[in-house]
């Protein structure tokens, strides 16, 4: 006996181990001999399809067929029982891409619509359209990054909550350093895709003709 701790922190570390003829000791006359599944250790990854094969093809047409897989296809088939929720999660996440990539180019073309004769007034005492484009990007890249931000904070928050609430369901729940790395620079990609057609419209813009609506 003893208390084993995981490697990663998707690892599950809610499971309890003992030694087998120990417990077939111990439970009923009716379930003694019943197996649920046996885990493998190979010598070599190469030769999983081949054993796997072997296994399955010796419990074939009998009480007892065995369905012999890897390690990574027996998790995605156990998650496929809740359904796709890789593609669910995808699909959400291309959606709130997309809609914040919306919000914040509308918030950057009404800021700079509201500011022509500021930024027109930057051209016409010497700075040039590649800094106007610089002004409008690095406002637009502030506003993505404080919302991403506040994002990653409130999903280290809630997803450890949420992991405890599933009491280990769904073990692979963590939010690994990758992950939030990932999240900072889908909010810098937006930042700067977001201002870049605002900030291309406000460098092309005519000094004259932006002065003239002050």
């Amino acid at each position: 006996m003893g208390i084993y701790h995981g490697k990663r922190p998707q690892d599950d570390e809610t499971q309890f181990w003992f030694q087998w003829d120990y417990f077939e000791e111990k439970v009923p006359e009716r379930v003694k001999g019943q197996i649920g599944w046996y885990v493998l250790r190979l010598d070599s990854p190469d030769d999983a399809v081949r054993v796997a094969k072997t296994i399955d093809a010796e419990f074939a047409n009998s009480p007892f067929e065995t369905k012999t897989q890897t390690e990574s296809a027996f998790a995605a088939s156990w998650v496929k029982q809740f359904g796709n929720i890789q593609f669910l999660i995808l699909s959400i996440g291309v959606v709130v891409f997309f809609t914040l990539l919306l919000v914040t180019g509308n918030t950057m073309a009404i800021s700079v619509r509201e500011r022509t004769s500021e930024l027109a007034v930057f051209k016409a005492i010497g700075f040039s359209d590649r800094a106007v484009l610089f002004f409008v990007l690095a406002e637009s890249l502030v506003i993505a990054l404080i919302g991403g931000l506040l994002g990653l904070a409130l999903a280290v928050l809630a997803v450890p909550a949420l992991a405890t609430a599933l009491n280990g369901l769904l073990p692979s729940l963590v939010l690994a350093p990758a992950i939030l790395g990932l999240g900072l620079v889908v909010a810098i990609a937006v930042g700067i895709i977001s201002g870049l057609l605002p900030g291309i419209t406000a460098m092309r813009m005519r000094v004259v003709n932006a002065l003239r609506r002050v």
